[in-house]
């Protein structure tokens, strides 16, 4: 069974907010790139709602989370195209991601 997840804002939602179970774990496995876009996406975010605590986060605040990520994702690949301009360092920037 193959869980390697696109990059929306409903599967990035489910993915960081979602409770910690044995398929979470899983899919965090196979998504090592998406993982480490959502952590580094974390260091940075302040949500729109100004809410400190993740419980309290509204909608709002996960779905601006999910584009964060998103936009992380993009600049990562953007800098593996640049740098040589082939899939390979694409490959090589979500490695170094995990």
């Amino acid at each position: 069974m193959s869980v390697v997840i696109k990059p929306t804002v409903s599967n990035i939602i489910n993915l960081w907010f979602g409770v910690d179970t044995p398929i979470r774990q899983y899919k965090i496995k196979l998504n090592p790139d998406l993982w480490g876009a959502c952590q580094k996406a974390n260091r940075d975010f302040r949500p729109p709602s100004k809410r400190k605590q993740v419980e309290l986060y509204r909608k709002s605040d996960k779905v601006a989370f999910a584009k964060a990520v998103q936009e992380e994702l993009d600049r990562a690949r953007a800098r593996a195209i640049a740098n040589t301009g082939s899939r390979e360092s694409v490959m090589a920037v979500a490695n170094q991601m995990r």
